[in-house]
């Protein structure tokens, strides 16, 4: 995606947030286009954990609130959005995330127990999505997830409408500063909670079914991995809490089901929990262009590719200790807020042990500063990668090597 495409993109996905009557808006890294109308409270932050934070303090205080980030951004929001759900909020509070490579939001539904909605990008999807998801969280005071495509079709210009009601601060100190006994009592008011979402869910217009034959087939509708034409096929528009009639009715009528969804099975997850599918179930690898997975890893033209499965920057300790382990081969993969968030400890700690692998971190225009940081600690070995396709020739690379690229890896 280029660098016109994707602000282009961020301001279908901004305007379609200010027809949603916003008062509080953050992000990191903001496009320039972008300008908040009058009454609309505008910021991009240091890093998308500093945005997820004051955007959580605004919808606390009742201010309808939203995040825009893209899905990799998300993951760098764990800290406080892990314990939002408990701590909830009392105006809707919506985080939007641009899918702007393979990983998805989906598998935070089922970890920190907020509603995750996708949407495919289209006009209608996108605004009916994000309507939905503001009023899914006043209704239930808490966060909610939407991850989108990049947005298809023109999206008309969105006036900002006012929010009803007024800001106030409630206090609430079984929630706000809730002790082990009060958290275990919001841990049951939570489930309960998730199971009447669910039951709202069931009714969700993006959930779409198209019936063809014997074979069925469960996605969601930000995965870019097609469904082969003759089989039944279950879009779902909710990932989490699934919709557990709209998936029964499904499967019963099936004598096959696949599931194609990212890395992680967030709906494979909550289909063998709550469903009965008597051995009839497996799941789809889905494809991923140039690559291949086997053994649950993937292999990038003969690199073993580790990517932040586990927090900002975490590709580069697990590149490094598999070095150190005598693993070879290895491509670490990370993007340049990443890097800056949590990667450079992790980068020193590897020169400081001489371990040799390949560092390709996503710049995002900031090759130069990046540049000047590695020069800063006497480090010089970085290079431009103009395309995924130029990986080869460092194949034979025997010692540390960092490579810019924008794009996709």
């Amino acid at each position: 995606m280029t660098t016109l495409e994707r602000e282009s993109a961020y301001r279908h996905i901004y305007e379609q947030i200010l027809s949603c009557g916003p008062r509080l808006i953050y992000s990191a890294g903001l496009p320039a286009v972008m300008e908040a109308p009058p009454g609309v409270h505008l910021e991009s932050c240091v890093n998308e954990k500093a945005a997820y934070e004051m955007a959580l303090a605004g919808a606390i205080a009742s201010k309808r609130t939203a995040c825009l980030f893209s899905v990799d951004g998300v993951y760098e929001t764990l800290d406080p959005l892990m314990s939002s759900a408990y701590t909830g909020v009392k105006g809707g509070f919506v985080v939007v995330c641009m899918k702007e490579g393979p990983l998805d939001v989906t598998p935070l539904g089922p970890f920190s127990k907020l509603p995750v909605l996708v949407s495919d990008g289209t006009v209608d999807d996108l605004a009916s999505a994000m309507s939905f998801a503001f009023d899914l969280s006043e209704r239930h005071e808490m966060p909610c997830l939407v991850e989108t495509l990049l947005p298809k079709g023109l999206f008309p210009g969105a006036a900002w409408k006012a929010p009803r009601g007024s800001s106030a601060f409630v206090k609430n100190q079984d929630r706000w500063a809730a002790i082990p006994r009060f958290r275990y009592e919001l841990h049951k008011a939570l489930n309960e909670k998730i199971e009447r979402i669910r039951g709202e869910l069931e009714a969700y217009r993006g959930n779409v079914q198209v019936l063809k034959g014997p074979r069925g087939v469960i996605t969601h509708r930000a995965c870019t991995n097609g469904a082969p034409q003759d089989a039944s096929l279950l879009t779902l528009g909710s990932v989490f809490p699934l919709p557990s009639r709209v998936v029964s009715l499904f499967i019963e009528g099936r004598e096959a089901v696949e599931i194609i969804e990212g890395d992680y099975p967030a709906i494979e997850v909550q289909v063998r929990k709550n469903q009965k599918t008597d051995g009839m179930l497996r799941r789809m690898e889905a494809a991923a262009p140039c690559a291949a997975i086997s053994e649950g890893q993937e292999n990038l033209f003969g690199f073993l590719v580790v990517r932040d499965k586990l927090g900002p920057a975490s590709a580069i300790n697990m590149a490094h200790g598999m070095a150190r382990s005598g693993r070879e081969k290895i491509l670490a993969v990370t993007d340049v807020d990443a890097f800056l968030h949590s990667g450079l400890p992790a980068f020193v700690n590897t020169l400081y042990n001489g371990s040799e692998y390949l560092l390709a971190i996503r710049a995002k225009g900031r090759s130069d500063e990046l540049a000047r940081i590695f020069l800063g600690f006497g480090f010089g070995r970085f290079f431009s990668l103009d395309s995924a396709g130029d990986l080869p020739r460092y194949m034979n690379e025997n010692q540390l090597t960092v490579l810019f690229y924008e794009g996709e890896l």
